[in-house]
């Protein structure tokens, strides 16, 4: 290649792709891992009660994979969401949503990991997070007139 024929840098105008995350994206992808560390444990807490129990071992077993899945989803957007994707940053939210809210109404204990899950969720929602965001994987916008009317 040419000297001058370099391409263009994907992005806004002063936008780097390799702009480091903001400390509040720190501080969340790290709370985001050891919530996939704890629910890895718990899934295998799961499938090793149904194997050592006689009682409901079928249910347990499908819910052991259910959240091992889950924590490998958490794991894996984790790795997304420093990289500055957008995908990644509304996985989590669905997780700590459909997974935190619930646990809310569970006893004190679940209530507190219901809790961190929501707020890791809003700390990916600041303006902090939100302009790590608009520079790391900016929303593609059709031409002008593309608009679907309504």
């Amino acid at each position: 290649m040419r000297p001058g024929n370099t391409p263009a840098a994907p992005g806004p105008p002063g936008a780097s792709p390799r702009t480091p995350p903001p400390s509040i994206i720190r501080i969340a992808a790290a709370a985001w891992l050891g919530a996939a560390v704890l629910l890895a444990a718990a899934g295998v807490s799961f499938v090793v009660s149904a194997r050592t129990q006689h009682q409901d071992s079928t249910a347990l077993t499908m819910l052991g994979i259910l959240v091992l899945a889950l924590a490998a989803l958490s794991a894996y957007s984790v790795l997304r969401l420093r990289a500055g994707k957008r995908s990644a940053r509304e996985t989590l939210t669905s997780i700590a949503a459909i997974g935190g809210f619930p646990l809310l109404f569970r006893g004190p204990a679940l209530v507190a990991v219901g809790l961190v899950l929501l707020a890791c969720a809003g700390l990916l929602w600041l303006p902090a997070s939100n302009r790590f965001f608009r520079l790391r994987d900016p929303k593609k916008r059709g031409p002008k007139g593309s608009r679907p009317r309504t």
